[in-house]
């Protein structure tokens, strides 16, 4: 295991959260969802994702308005099944 996939392995959020998230990745389809939550492909994928992520949980520490627990659920979801590939 990478040191990456470590880290998502052990990642600390609510536990509805990452329940959702893991429910999402068995679902996940690459060709739809990195267009969208990247905006495109990336050769860093794993990468560009745990800073989607960092900044969705700081938002969602800070309670701000913008917050969107789906778009967290996606990019969590993203982040496993990359990590997973990646490893």
């Amino acid at each position: 295991m990478t040191q990456v996939s470590a880290e998502i392995v052990n990642i600390r959020r609510p536990k509805i959260l990452l329940q959702a998230a893991r429910i999402c990745a068995k679902g996940y389809k690459r060709e739809t969802m990195l267009p969208r939550l990247l905006g495109a492909s990336a050769a860093r994928v794993v990468e560009v994702l745990r800073v989607q992520e960092e900044g969705l949980e700081s938002d969602r520490q800070g309670r701000l308005s913008t917050y969107s627990p789906r778009t967290h659920v996606e990019v969590l979801s993203a982040l496993f099944a990359e990590s997973k590939k990646a490893a």
